[in-house]
């Protein structure tokens, strides 16, 4: 890899894959397109560059996509908050916006990326009663589900005939440093750790590891398919999930969170309560098919693994 850029990858996930990059693909040149970055490109800090750009409409930033191996599109604000009518339009401007001006960037070029990865989600399948693949074709019905939809159809929609997309349905990543481990591990230590609602409630999920390999590996293959899901082989339910939770930190109690106490704490904490209650069950398939292997498959050893990195 001689180039490489991410759109909207200055949060946790960018930072992860910028990590990985680096020690995979010495000497590569990562441009990171970010509404915070600097007015004027001054030069990148060991092949790093901040590129500024809105996510919305075209710029001097499209330059940087010129002879690029690798587009990767990470942008889209947290689903961490409540649904309000507000947050649902900034959730769904900060997807679908930045999505189709790469596309219209993309097809501008002399020389277009070989490949573009736009990171999508697993909340395509909320609320669905069996497990789903990559090959499934019903969705949940969901405000995520459809919001998801509607992504990855702006995503398909982009006329890029010379670069090949795929779309990356990313579950909740596991690491030591954000997301969902880092926030339970305190509870789980405190005895907090148990089922929320009725734990019969599927969790996807994917570790850290496995989501930069994963990443890498699309990218260096010759030939992909259109669509991966970057999660575990091995859904858990949330009762079994809490339970090897505590198991890894030593922790025989867990204090159940019930439905209507959910609802509460989803409150004050500032989410909705879909994200604890909601059944997300789906497995990843054409990876395996295709010869990508998981380091952690299973929950026990991800979770082992993150609690000896902390």
């Amino acid at each position: 890899m001689k180039k490489i850029v991410l759109a909207g990858g200055s949060g946790n996930l960018g930072s992860l894959l910028i990590r990985t990059f680096r020690k995979r693909y010495p000497g590569v040149a990562l441009f990171i397109l970010s509404r915070n970055a600097p007015a004027t490109l001054k030069g990148g800090v060991d092949g790093l560059h901040k590129v500024l750009w809105d996510g919305k409409t075209l710029g001097a930033w499209q330059q940087h996509l010129e002879g690029a191996d690798v587009v990767l599109n990470l942008s889209g604000k947290s689903i961490q908050c409540r649904f309000t009518d507000a947050n649902k339009r900034v959730l769904k401007s900060s997807r679908l916006a930045p999505t189709s001006v790469l596309g219209e960037a993309i097809a501008t070029l002399q020389q277009p990326p070989r490949l573009w990865i736009n990171f999508s989600g697993i909340s395509i399948f909320n609320g669905m009663e069996q497990v789903q693949n990559e090959d499934s074709t019903s969705y949940g019905s969901d405000f995520l589900a459809q919001l998801t939809q509607q992504w990855e159809q702006a995503f398909w929609l982009s006329n890029t005939p010379n670069t090949h997309k795929v779309a990356l349905r990313v579950s909740p990543v596991l690491s030591a440093q954000s997301g969902m481990f880092s926030e339970l591990l305190p509870l789980v230590r405190w005895g907090l750790g148990g089922k929320v609602g009725s734990g019969r409630q599927l969790v996807s999920w994917i570790h850290e590891h496995d989501l930069a390999a994963l990443v890498c590996w699309i990218m260096e293959k010759e030939y992909t398919a259109s669509v991966y899901h970057a999660c575990s082989p091995h859904p858990v339910t949330n009762s079994e999930f809490m339970h090897a939770f505590r198991e890894a930190v030593g922790c025989r109690m867990g204090l159940p969170l019930p439905t209507p106490l959910a609802h509460v704490g989803a409150f004050f904490k500032g989410v909705d309560s879909s994200v604890l209650l909601q059944t997300v069950p789906v497995r990843a398939k054409t990876s395996l098919q295709e010869g990508f292997s998981f380091k952690f498959p299973y929950i026990h050893d991800a979770l082992n693994q993150l609690l000896t990195s902390t």
